[in-house]
């Protein structure tokens, strides 16, 4: 089925005169102010977006959540999040710099090193750092961006693949320094069924609803799954699901013209009194007292 909810590529990005990049691998910006035209509503970004306010204040919404980013917060957010910038002082200032998920497997990232970061982001997208972090990261971004914009340069595509690398280094490290994720892990171990679960997730949670079809695909019981999912990361596989499920259906709700019964077929439910159940089971509303309100 065709998608409806309204998504951004890097690729489009790159198009607009506003940014620096490379095809629909990665996009860099310090012109936040008019991307507010933009994404004033609520759109999936197939990519890593990750931002940082040097000056002033922007407020965004992730996954329906409002946030308000102030100086010094990073922002970072996942390909399958739903991202807005609502409104920002006149004073803003700050860059952005996204990456698509091929991008950094095709430039070789061990995503193992990366991935056990998901779980934070997703919960904590914004986090506060200190003057010395920002300085650092905006001087990466500014040998990123004029590396970009250097196509004379015989090295030019090395040189960016290792200005990406160094900026991802760079951001978990900072992570590193407010939480405790920063772990790897080992192939067959929990974190690395939690990174298969969730790459398949962001595939098929639409039309696949039931543990058993994720089971499946990794050659796991449905109790087993769910049992290492809730250890790495505090969530039933179950609930990560109803979770996808429910922003999905929220979004289409308050930012699309579909019809219940639309939305309702759009996410593979039975029928629209079925779907209406399940989403007053989870939100304590059915979608047309939601989308009234």
């Amino acid at each position: 089925m065709e998608e409806t909810l309204f998504s951004l590529s890097i690729e489009e990005l790159v198009a607009n005169e506003m940014s620096a990049g490379i095809g629909n691998d990665i996009v860099v910006s310090s012109q936040l102010t008019k991307f507010i035209d933009i994404l004033n509503f609520p759109l999936r970004i197939n990519a890593f977006v990750f931002f940082v306010c040097t000056k002033g204040s922007i407020n965004v919404t992730i996954n329906l959540k409002e946030w308000n980013v102030v100086k010094n917060t990073y922002v970072a957010s996942l390909p399958e999040n739903v991202i807005g910038l609502n409104r920002l002082s006149d004073d803003f200032e700050g860059v952005v710099i996204l990456f698509s998920l091929e991008y950094l497997r095709k430039i070789s990232v061990d995503l193992k090193n990366v991935l056990p970061y998901y779980t934070y982001v997703r919960n904590n997208p914004c986090f506060t750092v200190s003057d010395e972090k920002v300085s650092t990261i905006t001087r990466f971004y500014d040998l990123l961006y004029d590396s970009l914009i250097d196509e004379k340069s015989k090295r030019r595509d090395d040189i960016i693949k290792g200005l990406v690398i160094s900026i991802i280094s760079k951001i978990a490290d900072d992570v590193d320094g407010i939480s405790s994720t920063g772990t790897s892990f080992q192939i067959k171990s929990k974190e690395y069924y939690f990174l298969c679960f969730i790459d398949l997730l962001l595939k098929h949670f639409r039309k696949e609803h039931h543990v058993g079809f994720y089971a499946d695909k990794l050659a796991l019981s449905p109790k087993y799954l769910s049992s290492i999912i809730r250890k790495t990361s505090g969530s039933s596989a179950p609930q990560w699901i109803n979770d996808y499920i429910v922003v999905e259906a929220k979004t289409l709700l308050k930012s699309s013209d579909m019809n219940i019964n639309q939305i309702a077929d759009y996410l593979y439910f039975p029928n629209p009194s079925f779907f209406s159940k399940y989403f007053k089971q989870h939100t304590g509303l059915t979608p047309k007292e939601y989308r009234s309100k």
